[in-house]
């Protein structure tokens, strides 16, 4: 038995060398291209390997500068160094995309975790401000995907399931302050209900589920459950756990259909409009049952 195992060990070691070699050859010819979309992602797949990282990305958003979805990538990555100051391109963001209030979260991550009620009290009036909450999740699944296939190491399907595993690896907006800034005893603090409206509501426009679910849990908190917002809110949770159920159904249709993914990905903004769009396509209602 631990001869069978060892064995097995050296396999699954052997298979994840051949998928590292096979995936740095593919970030080695992105990065010998000149357009945005594959220097962004020779830069996303590089990892977390600092200047590499960094100047790839650079390149990309030099090559499309009027594009805000390069510009958060190289936010997302300049917050995992510590030597990287993410202000100049979170105020690049901010100016290409003025009412996504993505630009103010490593804000407000720096605030949180230096315990700085004033700084993160500002940010969030910030955040409460704007129209949505997108870190460019389809855009950026549609754009580098195709990038990636374009190498010929990787089929459309496995591009695209790479480029997701990346995106989800990237680091995740400070939610928990978020959270705990909207509940408790700081809602009886003056103005905080009303900034905490509307930060719920630039998040349950945001383009994840995770932050779109978020936002309808604090809009829960601060709308009393008469109000036409509470309501809102509560349909859209029960429009998620609805469509949930349906997951499974649709992750084999994801692999199959690589193609009709990335077109409905370019065509909608949101990931909940995203997976109606795929349920609709599969024979099923995006939306659900009536409430008897």
């Amino acid at each position: 038995m631990l001869l069978l195992t060892c064995a097995a060990c050296a396999s699954s070691d052997a298979r994840i060398a051949k998928a590292q070699k096979r995936t740095n050859q593919t970030i080695a010819v992105l990065a010998q291209m000149t357009d945005a979309d594959s220097l962004a992602a020779a830069g996303l797949m590089t990892g977390k390997g600092g200047a590499e990282s960094l100047s790839l990305l650079a390149r990309a958003a030099a090559a499309a500068p009027d594009r805000a979805d390069l510009v958060w990538l190289q936010v997302a990555r300049c917050a995992q160094l510590p030597s990287c100051d993410p202000v100049p391109f979170e105020q690049r963001l901010h100016e290409l995309d003025p009412a996504n209030g993505v630009s103010r979260w490593s804000a407000l991550g720096r605030a949180g975790a230096a315990n700085d009620s004033e700084g993160l009290n500002a940010v969030l009036v910030a955040i409460s401000h704007s129209e949505r909450l997108d870190i460019y999740w389809t855009t950026l699944i549609a754009h580098l995907s195709r990038a990636v296939a374009q190498t010929k190491k990787m089929s459309l399907e496995e591009s695209e399931v790479t480029v997701i595993g990346y995106l989800a690896a990237q680091a995740i907006p400070p939610f928990q302050y978020v959270s705990t800034s909207c509940k408790g005893e700081r809602l009886q603090q003056p103005g905080a209900t009303e900034t905490c409206r509307g930060v719920a509501k630039a998040l349950q426009n945001g383009d994840t589920y995770i932050t779109e679910m978020i936002g309808v849990a604090i809009a829960k908190r601060v709308w009393p459950e008469n109000s036409s917002e509470w309501k809102a809110a509560a349909e859209q949770r029960r429009a998620y756990d609805y469509r949930s159920k349906l997951y499974s159904k649709l992750e084999q249709r994801t692999l199959t259909h690589p193609e009709e993914y990335l077109i409905l990905c370019a065509q909608n903004r949101r990931e909940s409009d995203l997976f109606a769009a795929q349920l609709t396509a599969a024979g099923f209602s995006p939306d659900p049952p009536p409430q008897p």
